[in-house]
């Protein structure tokens, strides 16, 4: 089953670079750090929302109701928090995602199957980077889903836990891919 996914995976990457939704860019290495910034200060605004969506004091002096909940926000902020950390752990090996699929899946490729599309300069890069464990390109894909029905439903009643284990999740998630990231541009 792997090696039909790893197959799959590979034929995907490759057609991405060729429509352009993944390309070498070795300048894109510059951008590195404030994407790392930004990973954190979704973060933060993450746990600025499940602190004052629990605390009436805080609703009061913001001036806002006393019903609200922001934990689809809370979701939110935690998938971009693990989309900014995925643009920094491509751009550390000179690659560019145009989309949130070629993004998470270029990750998933060159980071957990550990394999090269392209011939480049920069292919020495992909071939030093340290390995990324399986689980945390499934919690990017759930997480993923999660903010899709946050945002667009409507009807849909967001429970705090899942802002919680969302929260949780993209902390650990980016974590690991600063360290990940460290880990390449230490060489």
């Amino acid at each position: 089953m792997m090696e039909m996914r790893k197959g799959l995976l590979k034929a995907k990457v490759k057609g991405y670079f060729t429509e352009g939704e993944l390309r070498m860019d070795s300048s894109f290495t510059l951008l590195v750090p404030y994407y790392l910034d930004k990973a954190r200060h979704n973060l933060e605004t993450a746990s600025i929302l499940l602190q004052l969506s629990e605390n009436v004091e805080l609703k009061k002096k913001a001036k806002i109701r006393e019903d609200y909940y922001g934990y689809d926000w809370v979701i939110s902020a935690g998938y971009y928090a693990m989309f900014h950390a995925v643009t920094a752990a491509l751009g550390a090996i000179g690659i560019r995602a145009e989309t949130h699929e070629s993004l998470i899946e270029g990750l998933e490729y060159h980071f957990v199957y550990k394999e090269k599309i392209m011939e480049n300069e920069d292919i020495k890069r992909l071939n030093e980077a340290k390995r990324l464990e399986e689980k945390y390109i499934n919690r990017m894909w759930a997480t993923k889903s999660r903010r899709v029905t946050a945002q667009y439903k409507a009807e849909k009643t967001i429970a705090k836990k899942d802002a919680e284990k969302t929260y949780s999740n993209a902390i650990e998630f980016v974590d690991r891919l600063s360290k990940l990231i460290s880990e390449i541009t230490s060489k």
